[in-house]
């Protein structure tokens, strides 16, 4: 992919992203928020739009950081996760203040979802070509700068605030992803956790989720697996 189509596709994505996240928001009913947010904003920007990209250039799944997991990449994931977790838990406990357990249930298996969409196309996708072509260090900031930005289709993270705390986040996933070689599951595994607890921590700044969040999210995960393992027999064959 040339530089200049690979620049055109990450703003027109990231633009989209925007849009649909917020048309998912703006009335926010399940049909609705399902349609712009799960195939719209999820299946089809963040996962087939780069999947599509990927069968056309002819590369591989590890070339979005499908890779099998080793020491060196285990050692990245148990340091990212202690640094991200405790740094959000212990000033609350150190606060004395009552942790919301009781609110991750019901976040789970969406954030499984939304973490794997965020993971495969800012870290897999976006941050792998941009170091191809410009190298790691704008690769990691435009894969922050693209995870930060696209939250302005949430309502509840559109301050300043909000967004350069999302940028130092984001800009942290992707210190992850390059420091384990590029390996998607390392980044996926560091987000995961950070996205548990501060949706306990946050919740009101994020959208309600309900049984039929988790129910339509489960889905959406099985028609991604299948999709999955329809490349990689594709690619063998």
């Amino acid at each position: 992919m040339r530089k200049s189509k690979l620049i055109l596709l990450c703003i027109v994505v990231e633009v989209m992203l925007i849009i649909c996240v917020t048309l998912a928001n703006v009335n926010p009913t399940p049909a609705l928020y399902f349609i712009f947010y799960n195939l719209a904003y999820g299946m089809i920007f963040s996962f087939l739009v780069p999947l599509y990209c990927l069968q056309k250039e002819n590369g591989t799944l590890s070339s979005v950081g499908i890779k099998k997991l080793g020491m060196r990449q285990f050692v990245v994931l148990i340091a990212f996760v202690a640094f991200s977790i405790g740094g959000q838990l212990m000033p609350v406990m150190l606060a004395g203040e009552k942790i919301p357990w009781h609110l991750l249930p019901m976040g789970i298996v969406p954030l499984i979802m939304t973490t794997f969409f965020e993971e495969f196309l800012f870290r897999g996708f976006v941050q792998g070509r941009i170091e191809q072509h410009f190298g790691w260090l704008p690769a990691i900031i435009i894969s922050g700068m693209m995870f930060s930005l696209y939250h302005l289709g949430y309502p509840g993270f559109r301050t300043i605030g909000d967004i350069l705390l999302l940028f130092a986040v984001g800009v942290g996933f992707a210190v992850a992803y390059k420091l384990s070689g590029n390996n998607l599951f390392v980044s996926y595994f560091v987000n995961l956790p950070n996205a548990f607890v501060t949706y306990m921590l946050k919740y009101n700044q994020f959208p309600t989720m309900y049984l039929s969040s988790t129910v339509v999210a489960a889905i959406t995960l099985v028609l991604i697996m299948i999709i999955f393992y329809s490349a990689q027999r594709k690619q063998t064959e």
